[in-house]
């Protein structure tokens, strides 16, 4: 059977975190400040951003350079794409890593949930695998506030500030995760920064748990964007400077 495919751990995050992706800004309906895609060309693969792009998605950077990303993202989303959400269920399930479950899940390192039956799918997956946290961050945030009161312990969500549905954060009091240029800027914001995702799957939930990112990955040339990240290169900074986050055991928090 033709099955999803899943990796586990890179610079950011720990060994035991597994994550499923999909291809950056094709399915992520909520992108507006970080839309950015990976399209071909005559030339080859470059990068395509958004017209209210203010920073490029570091994974859509990825698609472009690597074709192994790129197809693996795009091998899910075609697996994915026209079914029902139990068909969705079905095959997430059937995809899953095993034996062992005691691990985190990382839903979507490039991608978003982009309609309701594949938000709905995994949450279903999350309710029926307690033993397994289940995080992610998103944009798509009509979807998740449909389902707010359903969300079990083990599936968390934060929101990603940049979006097309900003303005559904703060009145719903949701977990939120800023993109910043510097560590000043965070420190202005009264914002912890993350380096290894343990805010997003061990924080505090709703508005007492929101945090920031640094940016990372290269940026239009002549942008603020690109000033701001050969600032941090430079300071030994970055997105990512804290290599593989320790691990999480989901299983003793259960």
């Amino acid at each position: 059977m033709n099955l999803l495919k899943f990796h586990n751990g890179n610079l950011k995050l720990a060994p035991n975190i597994f994550t499923m992706s999909l291809p950056a800004g094709k399915t992520c309906p909520g992108a507006k400040e970080c839309l950015s895609m990976a399209i071909e060309t005559p030339e080859g693969w470059r990068i395509k951003d958004g017209p209210n792009c203010l920073f490029r998605c570091h994974t859509a950077i990825d698609e472009a350079i690597k074709p192994s990303v790129r197809n693996s993202r795009w091998h899910n989303f075609n697996l994915l794409k026209g079914l029902s959400r139990n068909q969705m269920i079905d095959l997430i399930e059937k995809s899953l890593p095993r034996p062992n479950w005691k691990f985190l899940m990382r839903v979507g390192v490039s991608g978003d949930y982009y309609n309701q039956a594949y938000f709905d799918a995994w949450l279903e997956v999350s309710h029926n695998h307690p033993e397994t946290l289940f995080y992610s961050y998103t944009k798509s945030i009509p979807f998740w506030l449909k389902r707010k009161h359903d969300l079990p312990e083990n599936f968390r969500l934060t929101a990603s500030w940049g979006g097309k549905f900003d303005d559904l954060i703060i009145p719903n009091r949701l977990r939120s995760c800023k993109v910043v240029f510097t560590e000043q800027q965070a420190a202005w914001w009264g914002l912890e920064l993350d380096h290894d995702d343990s805010h997003a799957y061990d924080g505090v939930e709703g508005p007492e748990g929101n945090f920031a990112i640094l940016l990372h990955g290269s940026q239009p040339a002549g942008t603020p964007a690109s000033a701001a990240w050969q600032a941090l290169k430079k300071n030994g900074r970055g997105g990512y400077h804290n290599p593989r986050g320790s691990s999480f055991n989901y299983s003793k928090k259960i």
